[in-house]
């Protein structure tokens, strides 16, 4: 079985607004990113042990976010990613230099435009390099992805654009809590480092996994 666990950092909110010809800032984030870690089941297996056996190394017991774990731990996470040779893959948006759309699609196609177009390009490009069949993706819960309370309309515009006739990329779409999956936490640390590297917060973090192991979607 084939995986691809998405985690997300920033939010998709357009990022300024114009008012009496100037332009006001509405607080939302410079940057939106989206980490895609396509993985078969024996990485998941390996990753998962590697992951345990730091978290008892430093009696770390809560949920894995890039806020909240010591820097000596962080590194040892990332680190898992060259032991393993593992790759990942990333899409960074300026949100300030972005010419796409932010606004809700008008015909309720879609919950969120940005959103999904972006996160649903970074799966395509990772599943595509991998050569992955018949995988299961799995997403945390964002709620702006929910209309009506279902996920279904996210579900099919992302089946549509990774599947074909000839042949079948994705199979299941989960949306999941981060605090129960361990490899979307490991996403969620590759999120945190590459936000640190491109805000200037700690430019150290993003350097610690192989630079051939880090994956840009264009």
């Amino acid at each position: 079985m084939n995986y691809i666990f998405v985690d997300e950092s920033g939010d998709p909110g357009k990022p300024y607004k114009t008012v009496g010809g100037k332009r006001v800032f509405t607080g939302a984030s410079k940057f939106y990113i989206v980490t895609a870690l396509p993985i078969d089941s024996e990485e998941l297996f390996s990753i998962e042990q590697k992951l345990t056996a730091i978290k008892h190394k430093y009696k770390f017991k809560k949920e894995i976010k890039s806020t909240i774990i010591p820097l000596a731990m962080y590194k040892d996470l990332l680190g898992i990613f060259n032991e393993l040779n593992v790759k990942v893959y990333f899409r960074l948006i300026n949100k300030e230099t972005y010419k796409g759309k932010f606004a809700v699609d008008g015909n309720k196609k879609l919950h969120n435009v940005f959103d999904e177009y972006n996160l649903v390009k970074t799966v395509y490009f990772a599943l595509k390099e991998r050569g992955f069949k018949y995988s299961e993706v799995v997403i945390d819960r964002a709620e702006r992805r929910l209309l009506n309370g279902k996920f279904d309309n996210f579900n099919r515009y992302l089946l549509q654009k990774t599947n074909t006739k000839m042949a079948r990329t994705v199979d299941f779409v989960t949306h999941a809590n981060s605090e129960y999956v361990y490899l979307m936490q490991m996403s969620d640390l590759v999120c945190g480092a590459i936000k640190d590297h491109f805000t200037g917060k700690n430019e150290n973090l993003k350097k610690v996994v192989k630079r051939n192991l880090l994956r840009k979607v264009w």
